[in-house]
């Protein structure tokens, strides 16, 4: 992958003292209270970019898109949004508790060259859906910003990174904020030279793994196709050839990739029994009743679906005190049957099995109506 340098737009800590305050989660992972609750919390919290409210009086001149442009360059012009004065890659960590546990994920944040999907150097995580690809590239063609970072994982053989990431966390952090989900977060920028030109040399050599935000890197795509078609002059140095992020180490002891579930709205005609037996064609499936004085209903479903072993397992819930355990029966099957074209490890990912032989195949959910029936949360308790 080739990797540049970039001059970020950081909040204006000198205006912003709390930047807590001002952060907000990926736009797919908030209900509407959710947002309102940030809106509330600060009129430069950052959703008011990259998801900002829809009213019925919108206009193809005054939209969702078109007022968070306004807001970006307002909040540039007045100093809320500050750009850093030279080109850096920036390290960014972040540390949680999750059951118990203390994890901390350190990455690299830098421009990475845009490549076609599976090209052997970005390679997907899952299928995007158009509608959301729709509303992303609406954002970015208002804007022309950069505002949300898609998440990468890359494997190099020896820990030369992991060890600079290691020295580099000895100094003291540009910026360092926790924001309401008890996550602590901190900023390095790195701009020595010699360091950067390593980091850079290290990463042409290696593949990317979208593990976050594929449908935001296909808009981007997209979008850099529009722009070169329609200029004349293109060289390939432009900023639309590039798009912003994360990159973390598949050797890092911290790294956490939490799930995004799937909530599913049931059709009206949906039922329980038909939804198990027509699933039976690819899953074991068990029914596990829960008994509530022991532990929750979810700390139970995420024991039971916890492995070691190279299985897909999910788990369903459609009301009452007990689930569905469901194990795919033949881990090869979308590699033989449904996606044979691509690589082993994206076959056996759950989420792959899930769209397919679930969504698609037993609740007959299309692109057309995939954002109608399917919400895509990280909490459990959704």
């Amino acid at each position: 992958a080739n990797i540049e340098p970039f001059r970020g737009y950081r909040y204006n800590t000198d205006k912003i003292v709390n930047v807590g305050s001002v952060v907000s989660p990926p736009y797919y992972n908030m209900s509407e209270d959710d947002k309102d609750a940030l809106y509330e919390k600060s009129e430069y919290n950052s959703v008011r970019l990259f998801s900002g409210r829809k009213y019925d009086t919108d206009t193809i001149t005054d939209n969702a898109f078109s007022r968070a442009k306004q807001l970006l360059d307002s909040w540039i012009e007045n100093d809320i949004l500050i750009r850093d004065a030279e080109p850096v890659i920036y390290m960014y960590e972040q540390t949680m508790t999750i059951g118990g546990i203390t994890y901390s994920n350190t990455n690299f944040v830098a421009l990475v060259e845009l490549e076609d999907i599976g090209s052997g150097v970005i390679m997907p995580c899952e299928k995007s859906h158009e509608v959301s690809m729709s509303d992303r590239y609406e954002l970015l063609s208002a804007t022309n910003a950069d505002m949300s970072m898609i998440s990468c994982i890359y494997m190099e053989q020896e820990k030369e990174l992991y060890n600079l990431m290691n020295e580099l966390r000895e100094e003291k952090p540009d910026a360092e904020f926790s924001s309401d989900e008890n996550l602590q977060q901190k900023i390095w920028k790195i701009s020595y030279q010699p360091t950067i030109d390593f980091i850079v040399d290290h990463f042409k050599d290696m593949a990317l793994y979208i593990t976050d935000g594929q449908t935001r890197y296909e808009t981007c795509l997209k979008y850099r196709n529009y722009m070169k078609a329609n200029n004349p002059n293109h060289t390939g140095n432009e900023p639309y050839n590039y798009t912003m992020m994360s990159l973390s180490n598949s050797k890092s002891d911290g790294i956490v990739v939490l799930p995004v579930h799937r909530g599913v709205k049931a059709p009206k005609t949906f039922s329980e029994a038909r939804f198990i037996a027509n699933s039976q064609d690819y899953f074991k499936i068990e029914k596990i009743i829960v008994d509530s004085g022991d532990e929750s209903l979810v700390e139970t479903m995420v024991k039971q679906i916890m492995t070691v072993k190279p299985e897909t397992r999910i788990a369903a819930y459609c009301g009452g005190d007990y689930f569905y355990r469901m194990v795919l029966m033949d881990n090869d099957y979308i590699k033989k049957e449904v996606y044979p074209e691509m690589s082993k490890e994206y076959c056996r990912l759950d989420l792959v099995s899930l769209n397919k032989l679930i969504l698609d195949d037993v609740f007959h959910i299309t692109e057309e109506n995939y954002e109608e029936y399917v919400t895509p949360t990280r909490s459990y308790n959704s």
